[in-house]
């Protein structure tokens, strides 16, 4: 599972930086996406598309953590321990940002020129 996750994140993350539709929440929903058919950005898709509109957003969902653990949870999705596959939130960048697990306990983001690895996440979701 491991290099399937690589594969689709290194393809998916490699896009330009572009809010709302390639920043680092729509590029971890959209590995998930491809990995589990489910995808947990759908109530937010179309509604930002710029920092200042994704940050009205985080503001008006009570902070990053809080909209992740919602989006997760509408998303019907379970707690999880950072297998491949698993989707999370981390420190990243010099803030939270949603990541995906790659292999177990190494966790890729988008950047605003590609993907990195290594973020340690503070929360993890698995598919059910």
């Amino acid at each position: 599972m491991a290099g399937i996750v690589l594969a689709n994140a290194m393809e998916v993350m490699d896009r330009p930086w572009a809010w709302g539709f390639a920043d680092c929440c729509t590029g971890a929903c959209d590995v998930f996406s491809r990995l589990h058919a489910i995808d947990p950005m759908q109530p937010l898709r179309g509604r930002y598309r710029s920092k200042i509109g994704a940050y009205r957003i985080i503001r008006q969902m009570g902070g990053f953590v809080t909209m992740a653990e919602t989006l997760a949870r509408e998303a019907g999705l379970r707690e999880g321990a950072g297998d491949p596959g698993d989707i999370g939130v981390a420190e990243h960048d010099g803030g939270l940002a949603l990541v995906i697990a790659v292999a177990p306990g190494v966790w890729a983001g988008k950047t605003l020129t590609g993907m990195t690895t290594g973020a340690v996440a503070v929360r993890a979701w698995r598919a059910p």
